[in-house]
């Protein structure tokens, strides 16, 4: 056998090891066979993808204060936090965050998008619906509101866990004791 057919089998190996196959490689690797389809992403996370409501679009809402259009949807930033955003909504969705409650609150006016909301003294990532208690769905939305523009002008990106977390807070939240021994979930 030559050295790059055995490179080939033996990361089809590891490959199939990863989803559980192991048996599948050693079975090819005895004669040519027609190749077959091998699945990358293992079973588990698969299975999770309909379990949860899509992930909410980011939009800038119409008071979002960033004098420099460091957050426009096109910037690099903007772009990089609609994928820590997906990252952290997979991941709640994945472990179970979602499941019984989705993100969007039954109130909101629009059921795919979550407005982001400049806090310049906020501390943590917050998700909540917006806007006068009993008014109309109309004029209630869903945000996501962090300190994305400081009062001193300087530009900040929540990480994808602190995305998950505030995802977390928003649908399922601490309970009283972990609020009171650590303050989660508890913004200042």
């Amino acid at each position: 056998m030559s050295g790059r057919r055995f490179l080939s089998i033996a990361c089809a190996a590891l490959t199939l090891a990863g989803c559980g196959r192991a048996d599948e490689a050693a079975n090819n690797a005895a004669g040519p066979t027609a190749p077959k389809a091998v699945m990358l992403i293992p079973p588990a996370t698969a299975s999770h993808s309909g379990a949860c409501a899509p992930a909410p679009l980011l939009a800038l809402s119409q008071d979002f204060a960033d004098p420099r259009g460091a957050f426009a949807p096109t910037t690099t930033a903007f772009h990089r936090l609609e994928a820590d955003f997906a990252a952290a909504y997979r991941g709640a969705c994945a472990h179970g965050v979602l499941r019984a409650h989705p993100l969007i609150a039954a109130g909101a006016a629009e059921r795919d998008r979550l407005w982001l909301k400049n806090a310049p003294e906020a501390n943590v990532v917050s998700i909540y619906l917006d806007g006068e208690e009993g008014a109309p769905a109309a004029r209630r939305h869903m945000v996501l509101e962090y300190p994305f523009v400081s009062a001193d002008g300087a530009t900040h990106l929540p990480s994808a866990n602190d995305l998950g977390e505030g995802i977390f807070c928003a649908v399922q939240g601490a309970s009283q004791q972990e609020e009171e021994e650590s303050g989660r979930c508890l913004p200042d």
